[in-house]
Formats: structure tokens, sequence, C-alpha cells
């Protein structure tokens, strides 16, 4: 009986638990909208204070959660909204709006091995996110960056797919070495960002004063961009997938003279070629072949398309990308492919360790040649992009018999005809991985290790035919010569951290970052070169290529570069006082290989400070206008160590194949042969001290918002590289010497200016002002030589470099007119006929321009300012680095219609427009090319008497006398001549740098124009899919700007001696595209 008693009980015991905990146990509905009342699919709904209860919002917004704990709490949260708390005690459904994030003050700025809040920040650092990127498709992150950050100067020196891009942050203090940033990808240090897919990125951070750069010591100098590929977060996997394909077509072309135009020089010059006089009038009717257009006139097109799939738990995220972008370029034969592979995984492997891994992979293949010098030329005078340019537009009639081999037409070939007969193929394959293990033993305390290992090759195949090889620097000419290059670059690196993060330093009111670091790291160059020559000339190209033991193989060169080695020991504190004063101290000291034993080390400290006004008591009354205002102020010192490696000892490396090299038995054979840069042990590190005053602001709860940023940087120590008496045996030797300083503002602005649940409109903008000064040279011989041309100009000496002037000097001869025919009845002219036909000076003239442009006195030859005693002038003819640059845009939405408009613009600076200059006179017996259209008949000075066609400019006894004496001549030619604006180019056989072709460069783009359009969710949820955006985009589709060439923002000089900046010759255009494409989210 008490047996059954027991049991009852226990029964009734259960039975009661049961009731109770049916009772208490509580299950919540809901969905979550955005504040335009659409349901927002995949928010995060968690229960507070119990780990992991909860889940994510269905297509429809909804979602159902069992709570556990006693909070009676919801935390909502979506990226790009603000987190919501919500109680839910005694509810079984509710409503959830989240609104978005508006402030930017919180948002997280990647910095040197770690992040901080915006707000937090002592530096200068300007940020792009995803979201800025991902609302204007881009092809590269160059085109993603452009215009959009104040002090950051993006220059894409041409149009191939190939083009260098020169970025500039605060200018760059360094003389005659490289002034790129240093690049950091997800914390590996790359060499270059072009591989990267946009659609991968998550932020772009530029970090530019010494505060945010001295972390990273030796090569933060010239500032330093950081690349952050996106991460997995955590919630169901998400896809996206976008898909775009566009055309493209030149945006511009050069003029040049007609073929009647081009006729009419060709006699003026002595040659009936194209007929006699009375003949002429038929190249009217004749259109001629446009060389430009034939090589870049075809409609390219582009496609690209990309998928991402990213998502996680708690404990492990993920995210994976796929990019191809291929391209069919307006260039005949040219194009590109490029695919990019990025992986990134976040794991927690415990409480108390966390693992995190990247892996990024691009190949691309690219098709074709581009602007300047082919390889086997010897200066871009020769080049296939020249040629489209100064070509004939028709051939002669008849063939003189005078011509030398070089222009002979028996030996010339035209540009259709070499682009068609040369093949180029390069292959370029990039690998990054980096893994991260993280531990915290104690609470605050974490311990970092990565490892990071890069690899890269870059291939290229190249074959000449027969007729690409007229002037060939190997020589063999007419016969077909290939080439194989092989680059390889092996790199890595360690780094291990220790960070003290303690937020709630005394009782929450002040907070403490410390860490301390060490890093190394290596890197090396291998570079193998195979050429062959004198393959029987009846080969093709793809024989060649077959048959590659045809040809007669020079000797192979090759090139093993020293290691490139690093040792890094590093500290930083961050000490926040009452969430409004705050300090940043860092100090890093790096040994470089590249220096000697007593000069390895360098120490590089800075110092930053920063307040928080907007916070203090005596503001609380401006808080209804004043959301934001804090000052910053800093001062530190950065290092460049970027010369070549091996510069410490006498290095050798295979002769290369215009060397001279010994022959036995008539065959040219290897040998070893040292370098051209004599050694010095003596080299030390150049170092860039930086000071900053910065603002950032905020009105009206941050619809009004920005940065104001004064900066003065001076660089000491300079690597120059210097010229050495030639009987040393070598060219050039690095020096330390020298000091440079750039000074500059700059102002970021950003308005909200409408705010509205079918109407946003937004404006952004930024200036930066920057003027850099050599404080200190001490160099014996001033003038730098762009060299752009070989041959093509006289004598180059066109920078000068020197103390108490700038970057990107141009000096020569400022353009004066001509000269012109003394006139009786005037009193005014330079010249006067004897009867003998030559000219001679008027009396009181003097003019010894003529000189300069190939000894021969006529009328109409080129004349330049002189000083009293009649000889030229050389002298500043302007800079060429600009002062001012800078952006502005518009972007916001109509209901569910988005656009994007955004223009860039340059102030401040000259271009040479080499183009022109090259293709305004006739050079020795290179009579048979065509010259820009400023010479067209009509325009320029002319010797031509149109009533019979006698050149009466250059005559004869008889032809004076026919014309009844010089004066009779001198009045015709001052007759025919009235209206005449430019020189005539038959009396111009030398060419100097003269100011015709010096040209103010100032632009304003259009850089783009987005038209986008978000279709309703309703419709797109029935077919299980987030999001679906179609949009039109246009490129380069507005350029305004006084400069003639192709584009003003070009840059084709200065990869060769970065002291000489800022020349136009042989570039390839650029196009104008327009792209059409869609997004879609599952």
């Amino acid at each position: 009986m008490s047996g059954n008693f027991r049991k009852k009980k226990i029964a009734l015991a259960g039975a009661l638990m049961f009731i109770v905990t049916s009772v208490s146990a509580q299950t919540v509905k809901g969905v979550v909208t955005d504040n335009t009342g659409e349901p927002i699919i995949g928010a995060s709904v968690m229960e507070v204070g119990v780990a992991g209860n909860g889940g994510v919002t269905d297509i429809d917004g909804n979602f159902t959660v069992n709570l556990k704990g006693k909070s009676k709490k919801l935390k909502i949260s979506y990226i790009g909204m603000k987190a919501k708390e919500v109680s839910v005690a005694g509810k079984e459904t509710i409503d959830v709006k989240l609104e978005d994030d508006n402030t930017t003050l919180n948002d997280v700025v990647v910095i040197g091995y770690g992040t901080v809040r915006k707000k937090d920040l002592t530096g200068s650092v300007s940020s792009i996110s995803d979201k800025q990127i991902a609302n204007i498709p881009v092809s590269n992150v160059s085109e993603a960056m452009t215009g959009k950050m104040a002090g950051v100067n993006i220059t894409t020196t041409e149009g191939s797919p190939d083009a260098d891009v020169k970025i500039r942050v605060r200018g760059g203090g360094s003389l005659s070495q490289d002034n790129s940033p240093l690049y950091i990808v997800d914390g590996f240090p790359v060499s270059s960002i072009s591989d990267i897919a946009p659609s991968e990125i998550q932020s772009i951070d530029v970090l530019k004063d010494a505060s945010s750069t001295a972390i990273y010591g030796a090569r933060g100098a010239n500032g330093v961009i950081i690349v952050t590929t996106k991460s997995g977060s955590e919630g169901k996997t998400q896809v996206n997938f976008n898909a775009s394909l566009g055309y493209k077509k030149v945006s511009k072309l050069v003029k040049t003279m007609s073929p009647y135009d081009y006729a009419y020089y060709q006699y003026e010059l002595g040659s009936t070629d194209y007929g006699n006089y009375n003949d002429l009038d038929i190249w009217k009717s004749i259109e001629g072949r446009d060389y430009q257009d034939e090589v870049f006139g075809r409609t390219g097109n582009q496609k690209q398309y990309n998928v991402n799939v990213s998502g996680g738990t708690k404990d492990l995220k993920y995210n994976i990308g796929f990019s191809h972008n291929d391209e069919k370029s307006i260039m005949q034969g040219s194009g590109y492919a490029k695919n990019n592979v990025n992986a990134k995984i976040n794991a927690n492997l415990n409480k108390w360790l966390s693992l995190d891994f990247n892996g990024r992979m691009a190949f691309t293949k690219l098709d074709g040649l581009n602007g300047g010098a082919d390889t086997n030329e010897s200066s871009a005078a020769n080049s296939v992009v020249a040629n489209t340019v100064r070509w004939n537009p028709v051939e002669p009639l008849s063939s003189a018999s005078d011509e030398d081999e070089e222009n002979s037409t028996s030996t010339r070939r035209n540009p259709t005809e070499r682009i068609t007969d040369t093949y180029k193929y390069q292959e370029r394959f990039q690998q990054n991985y980096n893994v991260g293990l993280n531990w915290k033993p104690f609470k605050n305390i974490t311990f970092r290790t990565e490892f990071g290992y890069g690899w890269k090759y870059n291939n290229t195949d190249q074959v000449w035919g027969s007729n690409a090889t007229t002037n060939s620097k190997y020589g063999y000419n007419g016969q077909p010569q290939a080439q194989f290059v092989r680059l390889e670059n092996k790199n890595w690196r360690n780094a291990n951290t220790l960070t003290y993060d303690n937020k709630k330093l005394f009782n929450g009111r002040d907070r403490l970052n410390v860490l301390v670091g060490q890093e190394w790291s290596s890197s090396q160059d291998v570079t193998r070169t195979n050429t062959s020559v004198a393959f029987p000339t009846s080969f093709s190209t793809h024989e060649v290529l077959a048959n590659t033991a045809a040809g007669t193989a020079l000797p192979n060169e090759g090139n093993i570069k020293a290691e490139e080695n690093i040792l890094s020991y590093f500290g930083r504190i961050n000490y926040t006082l009452n969430d409004k004063y705050l300090a940043t101290i860092t100090l890093r000291a790096d040994g470089s290989s590249k220096f000697g034993k007593d000069n390895r080390w360098g120490l590089f400290p800075s110092a930053a400070l920063a307040w928080r006004m907007s916070d203090e008591k005596f503001l609380k009354g401006a808080s209804s206008w004043l959301s934001n205002l804090k000052a910053r102020l800093s001062f530190g010192t950065a290092g460049n160590n970027r010369i070549n490696s091996g510069l410490l000892t006498t290095t050798y490396s295979m002769a290369d194949n215009t060397s001279k090299a010994p022959f036995f038995d008539e065959n040219r054979v290897s040998m070893l042969e040292h370098g051209k840069y004599l050694y010095n042990p003596d080299l030390k590190w150049e170092t860039t001290v930086t000071r900053n005053f910065g603002i950032d602001y905020g009105f009206f709860n941050g619809r009004i918002s920005g940065t104001l940023d004064f900066y003065w940087n001076t660089t000491r120590d300079l690597l120059m590289q210097s010229i050495v008496p030639a009987n040393t045996g070598y060219s050039y030797q690095f020096q330390n010497f020298g000091k440079t300083s750039n000074k500059g503002v700059e102002l970021a602005l950003n308005a909200v200016i409408v705010d509205k649940k079918n109407f946003g409109l937004n404006f952004n903008f930024n200036i930066s002002y920057n003027k850099n000064k050599i404080n200190e040279l001490n160099m014996e011989n001033p003038w730098q030589s762009s060299n752009w041309s070989g041959s093509t100009i006289a004598k180059y000496e066109d920078f000068r470099v020197e103390q108490g002037g700038r970057l990107g000097e141009l000096w020569g001869y400022k353009s004066n007119g001509f000269y012109t025919v003394y006139d009786a009845a005037t009193g005014k002219g330079d010249l006067v006929l004897n009867a003998n036909g030559s000219w001679a000076l008027a009396e009181g003239v003097k003019d010894n321009s003529y000189k300069l442009f190939g000894g021969n006195l006529y009328p109409g030859v080129a004349k330049v300012e002189v000083d009293e005693n009649g000889d030229a002038v050389k002298q500043r003819l302007g800079n060429t680095v600009p002062t001012t640059t800078g952006g502005f845009g518009f972007d916001g939405h109509v209901g569910n219609l988005d656009f994007n408009l955004f223009f860039n613009y340059s102030l401040g600076n000259k271009l040479v427009n080499g183009t022109k200059l090259a293709n305004s006179f006739y050079a020795g017996s290179a009579k048979n090319y065509n010259l820009v259209d400023d010479f067209n008949v009509g325009n320029r000075y002319t010797w031509i008497d149109p009533a019979n066609g006698e050149n009466i400019g250059r005559p004869s006894a008889n032809l004076i006398t026919k014309y009844g004496g010089v004066e009779k001549v001198m009045n015709r030619l001052n007759e025919i001549n009235a209206n005449a604006n430019i020189y005539n180019p038959a009396g111009v056989s030398t060419m100097q740098l003269i100011s015709y072709a010096v040209e103010d460069a100032s632009f304003l783009r259009l850089q783009n124009v987005t038209v986008g359009y978000t279709l309703p969710k309703k419709w797109v949820n029935k077919c299980y899919i987030q999001n679906v955006r179609i949009y039109f985009t246009g490129y380069n589709l507005l350029c305004f700007t006084n400069y003639s060439g192709y584009d003003p923002e070009v840059d084709t000089s200065s990869k060769r001696n970065p002291m000489t900046p800022g020349i136009d010759y042989a570039a390839y255009p650029k196009s104008r595209t327009f792209v059409g494409g869609i997004n879609v989210t599952f």
C-alpha cells in the first residue's frame, strides 16, 4: 500500500513540474522590417543572456524564438542597421522596425595590426566601404578609389589593359625613388593591388600621417593603403551574384593632316612623289588611311561576373568568392582575361583560441601590345602607337631613290602591318596565403601569431614577324625574332603580437590598448630572358612559336637578385580618457638587409593626441546642431628603403643582348658583367617626418560630416640615384643627400541632403592641395633628361631638379612665333632677301633662334624668346605635378530607382604633349611622316605661292628675277602669309622642347554615371530571392579640358625616371565605356 502511495506522489509531482514548465516556457513570434516597411531577410534574432539561442528571419521577415533564460529580452541586428534590444515579457508576438545606421562614428577603421572605431582615431585616415564600391561596378581597385579620398591622387598612365597605375599619398617625399604607398591586403604586404577583385573588398583604408603609418616603419613613409577583403557573418548562407556586359570605344584621337594637306607639305619639302603642284587638288577627294582608327578604332567589349558565398555560425564563419573579368580592348589584337578566387575562414576553436585563414589567387592572361617602346625597340619613337599618328595617310604616286634604309618605302612597314605581325602573350599568376592564430589566455590579453606566403610569376612570350623587325635593337632587321621572359617572386612573412585591451579601466571611465610585436619578412626576385633572332623570313609568328630552334639563339640573360630581408620590432599604446581625450604613441625599429651593418637599423617613433570637443560640457548647448567635433594633432617619422637589393657589394649577372660581348668564330657568347650601380656600403634609411593637425566635424546629427587636415612632411637623407664618372665602369650610385618637403591641406565633406522614404539625395566632396619643395640638394648637375622619344628631340635636359625648386620643374624654350619678312611699309619683320636667294636678319634684328631648329634661316622658321644678344633663353615652362586634386558626386534614390554621379578633377599642372611635338617638324631624312593638323594649309606659314606653285621661301636667283626682284618676292610672302598662325614645319629639321607643346593639363572629368533599379521585394521574394538590382553605368563620359592630346591624365615618363614626370608620348588612348548588369542576392 505504501509503495503504491509513493508512486502516486512521484507521478503527481512530475505532472506538476510539467505544468509549471509549460506555463513558464515562452514562445515569441514576430516580424522584422526596415524603415520603409519592407521585411528584412536574414536578420539575427537572439535571446539576451542565453548564448546561441535564436535564429534568423525568413523570406518574409518572420521569426520564432523559444525563450530559455530569465532576461525576457531579444536582440535583433542586421548589417548596416542599428541593433535593437526588445523586452518580450508577457508577449507572444512583436513587430520590430530597424533603423538605418546613418552615423559613421562607430564605423571600424583598419589600422596597422588592429582596428579602431572612427570616433577613436587620432591619425589621418580616409576610407571607402564595400557599399560605395558595390554601388558603382568597377573592373579594378584603382577605379574604385579615383577621386574618392582627399590626399590620394591616382593616375592611370595610359589606356591599355596593362597600364601602370600611379598612386600618390600627399605627394610623396622621394625624388629619384618610387613614391608608391605600401599596400597591405588582409595584413599581408603586396607589391600591387591591381589583381584584387573589387567585388571581394570589404573596405579600403588609407593611412596618411605618421601616427597611422609609423607602425609600418620602414615602408610607411609614402602612406599605407590597407585593403580588407570580405569575411563571413553569422547567419544563414547568403549568395550574391553579379554579371555585367559592356562595350567601349576610344574617347579621343589626335587630329592629323588630311591627304591634301599632307601632299601639299610634301611638295613644300621638295618632293614630287605626290604629284606636281597642279596635281595636288586630286588629294582633296582621297579619304586616306587613318592608322589611329585602324589600330584603336574597333569596338571593344568586356564581360564581368562574380559570385560570393558567405555565412556561418557563431564559431565558424566563411566567405568564398570567384570573379571573372575579360575584355576585348580597343587596340587591335589586345585584351585580357582575369580570374580571381578569394577564401576567408574565421573559426573559434574554443573559448580562448581562434583561427583565421585567407587565401587569394589571381590568374591573368594578356594579349597584345601596350603603349611606349616595345621590348625590341630602343625608344618609343619606333613604337606602333607613335607611328599611328605620324604615318603617311596616302601612298606616293612615285618613290624617290635617295631615301636611307630606315626610311625607305621598301623597308618601312605601316602600323597595321606591324601590329598584325606581332604576337605578345602574357600569363600572370599570383597567390597569397595568410593564417593567423589568436590565443586569449587571460582576460584582456590576446596573443596573435600569423604566417604569410606569396608566390607569383609573370611570363611573357613575344614574337615579331618580318614586318615588325624593321628597326630592332637586336639587329637582324627583316627577319623574325622571338623573346621569352620569365619573372618569379617568392616572399614570406611572420608576425607575432601581444595585445592588452582594457575597455573598463577605472570603472569604465578610460580605455587602454597596448600592442607589442615582432615581424620578419623576406622576398626575392628572379628574372630569365631567352632571345632568338634570324628566323627564316617566310616564317609567320605561329611558325616561330612552333619552331623556336630554327632561329639563332642569343646568350641567355638571367638575374637572381639578392634577398630583401627585414626584421622589425614595434609597439603602440592607445589611451582614451573619459571618452574625450585620446593619445597614441607608436615606436618601430626596422633592420634592412639593403643597408650596411652600421646603418642597418632605423628607429621610427610617433605620437598623436585627439580631443573630442563636442562631448565637453561647454558645447552641450550646441548639441542640437553640433554632433561631432574632434581635434587631432600628430607628429612622427617613417622610413623608406625602396632601392634595389644587393647594393652593398659588387654583383654580377649575365650580360644582356645589347651589351658588347665577345665573339668567337663569329658567334656571340655569354659573359658576366657587373651591374650599372656602383656599390655603397654607407647607405642608410631615407626618413620622413610628418606633422598633422586635423579636425573631424559633424552637424545636424551627422547629416553633414567630414574632415579637415593640414600637414607638413619633410623627407631627409634622400636615397638619390647619382651619375658617376664613366671611368669607374659604372653608370650610377645610390647616395644619401638632400631634403624635400610637402605642405598641404585636405578637406572632405559628406552631406545627407534629403532622407525620405521614397527620395534620398547625398553629396560628397573632397579637395586636396599639395605643394612640394626641394629644401636641400647638392647635385653638380641639376638637369634631368626624360628621353621620351630617343633622338627625336635634339637635346633633352628638360627637367631641372635643384635646391629651392620643385619636382616636375619643366624647362625649355618659350615659343615666340616665327621669322617674318621685312615690310618696308611698316618697318616690321625679321628677314631680308638677298639677290642670290639667301636670307639674312634685317638691320637691328638680333635673333638666333633658327640655330635651335636646324640652322636654316628662312621665313616661317620657329622662333623662341632670346636675350639681348639674340641667343635663345632656356627657361622654366611650368610644373608637371598637379597642386590641386579631388572629386565630388551625388548619389541617391527615388523609390526603387537609385543613381550615382561622380566627377574627379585635377588643377595646376602642365603636360608635355610629346605626340604633338614629335609630329611638328621633319627629322633629318624622315620627311615622309605626317604632322598634326596645326600645320594644315591656311593655318601655317607657307613658302608656296598659291598662284603658281613656286617655292618663294627658298627662291633661286632666276626665280627672284622672274618675280621682278627681291622686294616683290618679300611682299608676296607677306601677302600669302598674312593669316598664318604657326611656323612652317618645312623649315624645322631639328626640334627642342618648346612651349608650343607644353599645355595646361587641368581637367574636370565625369568619371561615371550609374542608374539602377531594385525590383520590389514582393516580386522577388516569391522566387526565394532576397534582392535583384538592374543597373547601367557609363565611365569616362566627358572630360572638360584644354589639353589637345588623347587624355590629360597620363604619364609615360616617370616610370623610367621619377624625376621627369608629366610626358605624354606613344600612350595607348583611353576609352569610353558603357556597362549594363544585374545584382542578385539569394
